[in-house]
């Protein structure tokens, strides 16, 4: 059984309780203006250049197949709609600036390299994460991957957009002992108009899961993530609208995650050769997130705590100011 994984992190802190390792899938249902994983939302891998790791030799356009490749006076040219992705490019390249975004993992694989690191996870109260992308997308690989770990004594979460058929979505949550729940937006003509996508599925896939938790067929922990994106996400009405989801839900949700607009990933998209509309959008401001759990947690009236993480201006002035003086 194989799944295709574009990253891992090692001790990780924000993708569940505890410390934890994560795995990004490949494939997203959703085309999120803001994400900042944009190598994991197709179905295939990318070709990826890293023009500060060149050296010019032009060894990849030697070798390509296709002749998809050419260089410019922007840096390396890529005929992404006609390139098969085989990969050669890649292989040849001596100094690794060409690199395929993804590859193959087995079952077996995945679970060898998670359970490096059991003796965290049992010290710090951590597990495993499946992330992605969109990690649903990779039935039954996932529900066999979560099997083994669990018969290991490991914790599994499940990082999810929510956006799949209720026939996909149940058997997955029910293997784990975390969902962590996307909702973007409440309404479903700014979802369309963010994510490509209405969220009719998602809120639907919510309230399943909610009543498995009302009824005791789920036991483990449903934890409700928000995005918090300038000018997208970051308003009043939108922190109040999913205020008022997570209100009428509260005796089985968790925790409540506000999520800092994470603009560190520029120089993913300059590598992949995309265009990114939040290319010079700022950190959000410390206040501001402060003034969005303020709200939320006046909303709720308390029964379920509201967090924010992720960076937001201040912090990213302070790391600054303590890296360089």
């Amino acid at each position: 059984m194989e799944a295709l994984i574009f990253d891992t992190h090692r001790g990780t802190s924000h993708d569940g309780e505890g410390l934890r390792t994560t795995f990004f899938f490949q494939g997203c249902p959703l085309r999120c203006k803001w994400c900042h994983n944009p190598e994991g939302i197709p179905p295939e891998p990318y070709i990826k250049w890293d023009a500060r790791k060149c050296i010019g030799c032009h060894t990849c356009v030697k070798v390509c197949p296709g002749k998809f490749l050419e260089f410019t006076e922007k840096g390396l040219g890529i005929d992404r709609a006609r390139c098969s992705r085989c990969g050669i490019c890649a292989k040849r390249c001596p100094s690794k600036a060409l690199q395929i975004s993804a590859r193959v993992w087995t079952v077996d694989e995945l679970t060898a390299y998670a359970l490096k690191d059991k003796h965290f996870y049992d010290a710090f109260n951590g597990g495993v994460t499946f992330s992605g992308g969109e990690a649903a997308l990779h039935v039954p690989f996932i529900i066999e991957a979560a099997k083994q770990l669990h018969a290991a004594g490991v914790n599994t979460a499940l990082d999810t957009s929510g956006y799949c058929s209720p026939e996909v979505f149940e058997p997955v949550f029910l293997s784990f002992d975390c969902v962590l729940f996307d909702i973007k937006t409440a309404d479903n003509d700014l979802h369309k108009k963010f994510t490509g996508t209405g969220n009719e599925p998602v809120l639907k896939n919510l309230d399943r899961l909610v009543l498995k938790k009302r009824n005791g067929e789920y036991t483990g922990e449903l934890w409700i993530r928000t995005p918090i994106v300038p000018n997208a996400t970051d308003t009043e009405e939108n922190i109040l609208s999913i205020a008022k989801i997570v209100k009428t839900r509260r005796d089985t949700i968790g925790r409540w995650e506000l999520c800092a607009f994470n603009n560190m990933c520029k120089d993913k998209y300059r590598s992949l050769g995309l265009e990114w509309e939040y290319m010079e959008t700022d950190l959000l401001p410390d206040i501001r997130m402060r003034e969005l759990l303020q709200i939320a947690e006046k909303e709720i009236g308390g029964g379920v705590p509201v967090v924010s993480t992720g960076l937001t201006a201040k912090e990213r002035i302070m790391i600054e100011k303590d890296t360089f003086g």
